[in-house]
């Protein structure tokens, strides 16, 4: 199967259930695309897609994750289709099955010094 890589922010705190002996975090991911305006010259917002997300490793720390985080997640998309036990109608949902999930940090303070100049540990020691 192909590989799918996706940086979003969480939808919501991942919700971990027991599977057997396993654990597995759900969660939802919002990537929004973006486009260049060129009478404003900034970047704007576009539209937003939803991704499923599945994650046997580490759902119990995937569930301390705030809403709204900033994340990656690769893995691989996996048909999620069920059948609504209300209407019987077929639920077509496409889950991205997470192999890794990280979060982003961005906009960090720069730790290293320009080329040239002493490193610097931040602190007096």
């Amino acid at each position: 199967m192909a590989s799918k890589t996706v940086v979003g922010r969480l939808g919501q705190v991942p919700e971990v259930r027991a599977a057997g002996d396993k654990h597995v975090a759900n969660f939802g991911v919002a990537e929004t695309k973006r486009k260049f305006d060129r009478d404003s010259n900034q970047w704007v917002d576009d539209f937003t897609i939803w991704h499923n997300v599945e994650a046997w490793q580490n759902a119990d720390a995937l569930a301390q994750l705030p809403q709204g985080t900033l994340v990656i997640v690769e893995g691989e998309e996996r048909d999620g289709s069920y059948e609504d036990r209300q209407t019987g109608r077929k639920v077509t949902r496409i889950v991205l099955k997470a192999r890794t999930v990280g979060t982003v940090i961005r906009d960090a303070p720069r730790q290293q010094q320009p080329a040239g100049q002493a490193w610097s540990t931040g602190g007096d020691f």
